[in-house]
């Protein structure tokens, strides 16, 4: 197992992920935005890579009701790509089902499967059996799905249950980072007692930066001695991270390291935040990062708007119009995700040309999204990949 890989992806671990820090294979735009959206979701500026190929799950055309009933047919198989659907689709309707669904004593990846879904669909209802399966005494790879959806869906509620699993030993990595995830400032104590294990060290270190509290700034600085070069470099960058979340206006700073940092991986973390605050104020820096010079900037910048959702779609229809360089294929792709059926129709025009460049290729793909996403009145980003 790769538990300690990154501080955002302990949980992703049981589900067949491995973590290689090179760019994934692009086969094309939508193929990178959809990487880009899945790391996000998964709360990561870092790339994901899974064992198995990585692709787009789209809406089929199955009733909700159908796929309700699928959570409970005998086939494994059946019961994943139900609830996979369901997760994708936003339903509401879908969260007692998974729930139950959960607790299905069958096997361990497919109750760690509903486990992620109901990270996905972020309702807080899911909060008491999340909660409850964080503890689940003989299903170490459900207490890591359901720890991470508790971050996923960030309700204050579940802290005190992810500060005893820090406390407790029980998966504190995965604990932690979905602490830093909801930022509540009651972590960074448990946090920093944890840190006391040299081998837990390091990802409790990543996960105070990412909390974002001063509170842990003194024993950042106490870290400056520390015997490992990792953990070094790791509080110097915790501590760069804790000082902009906590200025005055981190909004602003955020803005500022995505336009001006030397540095292309803060530039990613910084796309990677302002997609976490989803506020319309935002959109401005991140359409200007489709501009950078790193694809993998754009990527996560593309996927910070896709978040961000139906607020960026004049911004976007705009950029996309202009049809001259990556920035405008990123909005094209970007209207996949954000898009409705004022959108599709846009795009229908623009791949409507008789040509075969890369932007009427990319339309013709983001308008037969919108059109599945439709079909299947799937709301949020339009994207989830378990």
């Amino acid at each position: 197992m790769l538990l300690r890989s990154s501080w955002v992806l302990a949980g992703v671990v049981v589900l067949g992920a491995v973590l290689l820090w090179r760019p994934p294979a692009q086969d094309d735009i939508h193929t990178e935005v959809q990487q880009r959206l899945l790391e996000a979701e998964l709360g990561s500026a870092r790339a994901v890579h899974f064992s198995g190929p990585s692709r787009a799950l789209v809406p089929d055309e199955t009733p909700t009701a159908s796929l309700l009933t699928g959570l409970a047919a005998n086939q494994p198989e059946t019961r994943w790509q139900a609830a996979k659907q369901l997760a994708l689709r936003r339903d509401p309707r879908a969260v007692e089902a998974v729930i139950r669904a959960m607790h299905d004593p069958g096997g361990t990846l497919r109750v760690c499967v509903m486990a992620s879904a109901l990270g996905y669909l972020k309702d807080p209802r899911a909060l008491s059996a999340l909660t409850e399966a964080a503890f689940d005494p003989g299903n170490r790879d459900l207490r890591l799905c359901a720890m991470q959806s508790l971050g996923m869906i960030g309700d204050r509620r579940a802290v005190p249950v992810l500060i005893e699993a820090v406390r407790a030993g029980n998966t504190p990595v995965t604990a932690a980072n979905a602490l830093a995830r909801i930022g509540d400032e009651r972590a960074v104590s448990p946090i920093i007692d944890a840190a006391s294990d040299p081998q837990l060290r390091l990802w409790m270190v990543m996960a105070l930066g990412e909390l974002g509290n001063r509170e842990a700034l003194d024993y950042l600085f106490s870290l400056a001695n520390d015997p490992s070069d990792r953990v070094r470099q790791a509080a110097t960058e915790a501590i760069w991270k804790i000082r902009l979340l906590s200025s005055a206006d981190p909004v602003q700073a955020l803005i500022e390291v995505l336009r001006d940092d030397a540095s292309d991986t803060r530039r990613m973390w910084a796309a990677f935040r302002l997609g976490e605050l989803g506020i319309p104020e935002v959109i401005p820096g991140l359409i200007a990062a489709l501009h950078d010079p790193v694809a993998e900037v754009q990527g996560r910048a593309a996927a910070a708007l896709i978040r961000i959702g139906k607020p960026v779609l004049p911004a976007i229809k705009q950029l996309a119009g202009q049809g001259q360089g990556r920035a405008s294929l990123y909005a094209v792709a970007i209207l996949a995700y954000t898009g409705g059926k004022d959108e599709m129709t846009f795009l229908q025009s623009l791949a409507a040309v008789d040509a075969d460049d890369e932007r009427v290729v990319v339309a013709r793909r983001s308008a037969a999204l919108i059109a599945s996403f439709m079909h299947a009145q799937v709301g949020g980003s339009g994207f989830v990949e378990l």
